[in-house]
């Protein structure tokens, strides 16, 4: 009996001591307005893709790696991403970016955001420049065509 109080106070305090584990650092998914919304759109001078999808969209969980993996390789020439989930609540966003460790931003504006951006579905990528929506991408593409029309969005004067 001793022996394993012993066991137990030894177990106990290597756990205090010890430092977490490191894993996924998270990406905080925040609550985004309408109105946000609309100034992030009228506030780029560069190309921004403004991504709307939800947690419970298979062709959104699909497309959101490959728009994680552009993202990495194009960041530090100046894409802009950005993701907004329409889910009902926020936590099924939060659990998949956790999941998917996507590291660029992503807000939960929830359904409203349907009627409020006059969007038929998701996953729909709204292609943002000079403060404007300027394009429509409905429905998931490949990598291939995401990273031509990430390419051929970027300027040099856009560069970070």
């Amino acid at each position: 009996m001793k022996k394993s109080y012993y066991v137990a106070i030894l177990i106990a305090v290597i756990v205090m001591v010890m430092p977490p584990v490191q894993g996924f650092a998270g990406n905080k998914v925040l609550p985004i307005g309408t109105k946000d919304i609309q100034e992030m759109i009228a506030s780029q001078d560069c190309p921004l893709f403004l991504v709307a999808t939800a947690a419970w969209c298979g062709p959104c969980r699909e497309e959101l790696p490959v728009l994680n993996k552009l993202f990495h390789k194009y960041k530090d020439r100046g894409l802009k991403l950005v993701a907004v989930s329409m889910d009902i609540d926020l936590a099924p966003m939060q659990r998949l970016v956790d999941k998917l460790e996507l590291i660029f931003p992503v807000y939960w504006a929830g359904e409203k955001m349907y009627g409020d951006f006059m969007l038929f579905g998701v996953p729909t990528i709204l292609v943002v420049r000079d403060g404007k929506i300027q394009e429509r991408i409905i429905g998931s593409r490949d990598e291939t065509f995401l990273e031509r029309k990430i390419t051929s969005l970027m300027t040099e004067a856009c560069a970070p």
